[in-house]
């Protein structure tokens, strides 16, 4: 009998909290409140986030007693079935496939043999399944005053204030008296400044004068050398150097083209196998993905799908750097080194 246990996961995780794949690991789903999106005028329905831990590996009965309730079948058959659909995927996970379990999300192990966790944009809040999100935009309101509120303020300002309503009424509050000090009209500081001044301007003419007096005897002193002839060196114009001919720069372009492939031939190709795949499309999609990255994709069916790249190198750090780009782009960190 052939058990979809997929829809049973994606079912049971709308009715409970967690749930946990025996021997396998759990899924927890968190609830979240509705979200608002003021740019986007959106208003998001409540939601449930799955997560997934390898540490829930105990087993609470929900998954088997739901599969031997649905097929009619024992508790044990259910538990053997469950065994098998296990053992599958991790056997797909430790060949580096990705397990996808429909409306649920995606699981795969990274480089530090971990299982990860993609999921699946399913709402598993079984009370707002199904609400698209709400579309919301400001309204725009113009104060308005009533007619009646107006009639009652005219009312008011024609009604007159009697003698005995202004006999209640305290006196207005006076404002308190501030003190300013006069400042005094004359002051003696402008006639000081413009002394000091007037000396100052009379000590910069005299050191003024006492410059240009000495700047005109230093020049009636100085007499003018007239420099003497240096004696000219003979100038010998050597015959410029023939230019190159047709011949000779057609024998440099070929000494240097059987220089490139010369360096070109003496370097070594080597193959590095990133995975050997079971399934051909996660094949293909890796081939794409190294073919997107301008590699020289190695592609051969022997026990499976084998992928890798190729080139050749003339320098041993070249295959390190190149492995070092490859585990960063796919997560794989076993790579198998082939050199021709």
């Amino acid at each position: 009998m052939q058990i979809d246990i997929p829809s049973h996961i994606e079912k049971l995780l709308f009715l409970h909290e967690a749930l946990v794949i025996p021997g396998f690991g759990g899924f927890t789903a968190t609830r979240t409140p509705a979200t608002t999106d003021y740019v986007g005028g959106t208003v998001n329905s409540p939601s449930k986030i799955l997560s997934f831990s390898e540490n829930l590996t105990v087993d609470d009965g929900i998954l088997i007693n739901d599969i031997a309730l649905t097929h009619g079948i024992s508790v044990e058959s259910a538990q053997k079935v469950v065994d098998e659909f296990v053992e599958k995927m991790k056997n797909l996970l430790s060949q580096r496939e990705i397990v996808t379990l429909s409306g649920v999300g995606r699981l795969y192990k990274n480089y530090v043999q971990k299982i990860q966790f993609l999921p699946d944009s399913t709402n598993f809040n079984a009370a707002s399944y199904g609400l698209p999100p709400l579309q919301f935009s400001p309204i725009a309101r113009s104060r308005e005053v009533s007619e009646h509120h107006t009639t009652e303020i005219n009312q008011r300002e024609d009604t007159p204030i009697s003698n005995e309503t202004l006999a209640s009424m305290p006196p207005p509050t006076m404002p308190e008296s501030t003190y300013a000090p006069q400042r005094s009209k004359k002051s003696s500081l402008g006639p000081i400044l413009g002394i000091v001044f007037f000396l100052v301007s009379i000590i910069a003419g005299i050191w003024y004068w006492q410059q240009n007096k000495k700047t005109d005897n230093t020049s009636d002193n100085t007499t003018l050398e007239v420099p003497k002839p240096k004696a000219t060196k003979k100038i010998t114009v050597e015959p410029a150097a023939a230019a190159p001919t047709e011949k000779s720069v057609q024998e440099s372009v070929n000494e240097r083209i059987a220089a490139a492939r010369k360096q070109v031939k003496s370097g070594r190709e080597c193959i590095l196998i990133v995975a050997t795949l079971s399934q051909s499309e996660n094949a293909e999609k890796l081939r794409k993905t190294l073919e997107n990255e301008g590699y020289s994709v190695f592609y051969q069916q022997k026990k499976g799908f084998v992928v890798g790249i190729q080139f050749n190198y003339t320098d041993p750090s070249e295959i390190q750097d190149n492995i070092d780009d490859l585990k960063r782009l796919t997560g794989v960190s076993n790579i198998i080194v082939k050199k021709k």
